[in-house]
């Protein structure tokens, strides 16, 4: 080899990695935008969630917020058409016979179990990880008693509903 061969080679054996890696990644991680109110004081329109898509089975616990699928039958509205997203991010209240019991933070703004029964395991698309991003202050102190609790998404009529591309993978 000469002395460009093996840069080059280096540069696209990390170039690879570098791919596999970012697959990988978004097999496993995913960011979801929350819409509306549900969750509010935790979480609020517009927050940035980072979701477990893969392995998450062992975090589903009392207190754990998970974004899933309503159940069957439950048609997520959004003003007077149906939502473009179907998916909820609500916090496991309570896990019934093996189904998860689900409430909003904020249950005079949410669309959860208290409606439509507990859900079963397999509508849950991911545990929420960690709030990546908020479009409010981070510096107001309500912002900051927020910014280590867990919570989800609910839209402006009472429906719950998160933005991103989770529904389309099983």
């Amino acid at each position: 080899m000469d002395g460009l061969t093996l840069p080059l080679v280096v540069a696209g054996a990390l170039a690879v990695l570098g791919a596999g890696l970012l697959l990988v990644t978004r097999a496993v991680l995913q960011v979801v935008g929350v819409q509306g109110d549900s969750m509010t004081p935790t979480y609020q329109h517009g927050d940035q969630l980072l979701v477990l898509r893969r392995g998450f089975r062992r975090r589903l616990r009392v207190g754990a917020v998970v974004v899933c699928l309503p159940p069957p039958g439950v048609i997520i509205p959004d003003g007077e058409r149906v939502a473009r997203s179907q998916l909820i991010v609500k916090r496991v209240a309570g896990l019934p016979d093996g189904m998860l019991y689900v409430l909003g933070d904020a249950p005079q703004h949410s669309m959860d179990s208290r409606m439509f029964g507990p859900l079963t395991p397999d509508l849950v698309r991911g545990v929420v990880v960690r709030r990546l991003r908020s479009e409010r202050s981070e510096s107001s102190p309500s912002a900051s008693a927020r910014r280590d609790r867990i919570g989800g998404a609910n839209g402006a009529d009472g429906t719950d509903r998160a933005e991103g591309p989770l529904g389309r993978h099983g």
